[in-house]
């Protein structure tokens, strides 16, 4: 008898498991991919009406309860299995990162042109690495609705000047010209200034690496904010870049999803920046919008309510 989607998905977490010390991170992705597949098909063979259908001299199961408390339990041992994971991951890193920042600041001792070169690049690596390992466990959690926020009062302008430390840094190798369109009288928010921080950075960074330089000619990323009618506010980041294919637009949102062109190739990234930021936003009450055509940029933009 075939095995069930949920059936399969159950076996590769007991294989990830199992194998956990021996694979890749590139092993790892594709099978926490496989198993996102099979809880999605999961989830509509959950939806469908029948959900059962007996074979000849079997009994058929009609009762919806038991796929439903099997998906949701399944998906309880993912978190709890990913959640370990990453803790695991974690402590090698905390090591890693520690000893590379004393090498590459010359704390050790000094060092010669090709060490420093190679204890930078351990350095960029596992801090790419780190992010990475936080996105996950953040998606995780989003998932899992085990992600809370720390909402405050706070300005549009305090999430931004967050945002822009992170921004200038990453652009320093890019060199394009950022552009922050963001006027007086916006209305005041009540937020988790760092989460909706990390939503739009991930937005513009994106945007940042995404935006081509040719012949010595960098593009332009703008965040734009904008007060609409009924004390809402729409922040939009706005690129000159690669834009945005159909095939693009219809798996933005897929977690581990990076698109096929050579400037995308090019760059180091995971496909997890669009994902967290679209849980992050639906978890402030607010949908990510995103348009855009190959060649002619793109924008990406989402409302918040103010402050009531």
């Amino acid at each position: 008898m075939a095995e069930t989607p949920l059936h399969e998905a159950r076996n590769l977490l007991t294989e990830l498991r199992q194998n956990l010390d021996k694979m890749t991170l590139v092993s790892l992705r594709a099978m926490l991919t496989q198993v996102d597949e099979l809880l999605a098909k999961a989830d509509q063979s959950a939806a469908d009406p029948v959900t059962a259908v007996a074979a000849p001299n079997t009994t058929a199961v009609s009762s919806p309860a038991a796929p439903n408390d099997e998906l949701e339990n399944l998906r309880d041992q993912i978190a709890s299995f990913t959640s370990m994971m990453v803790h695991e991951i974690r402590k090698p890193m905390t090591s890693i990162r520690g000893y590379a920042d004393m090498l590459a600041k010359g704390m050790i001792g000094s060092l010669t042109e090709m060490q420093q070169q190679s204890a930078d690049t351990i350095r960029n690596n596992i801090m790419a690495m780190e992010g990475l390992v936080s996105d996950i466990s953040d998606l995780n959690k989003l998932n899992a609705g085990r992600f809370r926020l720390d909402s405050k009062m706070t300005t549009f302008s305090q999430v931004v000047m967050e945002v822009q430390k992170q921004a200038d840094a990453l652009n320093a190798q890019f060199g394009h010209t950022l552009v922050w369109d963001v006027p007086q009288g916006l209305p005041l928010l009540t937020v988790d200034q760092r989460q909706l921080a990390k939503a739009i950075y991930k937005l513009f960074s994106n945007a940042i690496q995404y935006t081509p330089v040719s012949d010595g000619k960098a593009g332009t990323i703008t965040l734009k904010a904008e007060a609409l009618p009924e004390n809402k506010l729409r922040v939009s980041v706005i690129d000159t870049g690669i834009g945005l294919t159909d095939e693009v637009k219809a798996k933005l949102g897929e977690p581990f999803f990076r698109g096929e062109d050579e400037i995308v190739i090019s760059q180091k990234g995971y496909g997890m920046g669009i994902p967290v930021a679209m849980e992050l936003l639906k978890l402030m009450n607010s949908k990510l919008a995103f348009e855009g055509k190959p060649g002619a940029g793109s924008t990406f933009s989402f409302e918040l309510a103010g402050m009531g």
